[in-house]
């Protein structure tokens, strides 16, 4: 049970950003202890004080987060919880009530207080300016516009760094496996997926095999990637290229 409450006090942490962001969860706890105290109209206690109280108990509690991992047989989705403790909401009433008749001044200080607190976030490796109004790599809308046809679905069969946008642009493209077969720790196989993205070198006739059998339309992959034989003695012809990606047409389909 304590180690299931250390693990807990991990998630936590993580999730309120301690080891960088330590003074905004500083600022929602002491706003939550503060309205312990201060408020007094019932209902706003529930919304305001019980509701996240009981909330950060039960995800503390070993016994709660058994229950929650067996119900829903995933322990890795138990720091959505959090999302539930609506920290700008308790934060901004708790200090806004605590500042009382000073609210324009304790705004502004607030205010100053989460900035100097927070990060400025376009700084991060994660964010960078978008190519395009769907906020999609070009490369994908690229090759969706190229190959998409005009009398419905088609399979197609592409590399991992494409699939998880390409479905955010049309409905029309069929995946023979999606993101989840990518996931290492999820441990899941799929043949057609060892052969396209764990193999160094593909094996051409067996990934033809594996390709035909869902069947694919349209394999695209990148220009250096090995193959043993080239995918044109087996039937395809080079539909077009994209950026780095060649897209090859099956036209024994």
């Amino acid at each position: 049970m304590w180690g299931i409450f250390l693990e807990s006090v991990v998630i936590f942490k993580n999730y309120m950003g301690f080891h960088q962001y330590k003074f905004l969860a500083g600022l929602y706890l002491l706003a939550l202890v503060y309205l312990w105290i201060a408020e007094k109209d019932k209902h706003r206690r529930a919304i305001f004080v019980y509701a996240p109280t009981l909330l950060l108990l039960a995800f503390f509690c070993p016994l709660f987060r058994r229950v929650f991992v067996r119900l829903m047989e995933d322990s890795e989705t138990y720091y959505r919880l959090l999302w539930l403790l609506q920290m700008s909401l308790v934060s901004a009433y708790g200090f806004i009530k605590l500042m009382g008749k000073h609210r324009r001044i304790g705004l502004a200080v607030l205010c100053a207080a989460i900035v100097a607190g927070g990060d400025y976030v376009y700084d991060s490796i994660n964010i960078s300016k978008a190519q395009n109004i769907y906020h999609l790599p070009q490369e994908v809308i690229d090759i969706v516009d190229l190959i998409e046809s005009e009398e419905g679905r088609i399979m197609v069969l592409m590399p991992g760094e494409l699939m998880q946008y390409v479905r955010q642009y049309s409905t029309d493209i069929e995946l023979p496996y999606g993101r989840e077969m990518l996931i290492d720790r999820w441990d899941y196989y799929d043949a057609m997926c060892e052969a396209m993205e764990k193999a160094e070198v593909i094996d051409t006739p067996y990934f033809v095999e594996l390709a035909r059998a869902y069947p694919c339309a349209y394999v695209i992959l990148k220009e250096d990637r090995q193959v043993k034989e080239p995918l044109t003695d087996y039937g395809y012809e080079i539909y077009g290229q994209v950026g780095v990606y060649v897209i090859y047409k099956d036209v024994t389909l």
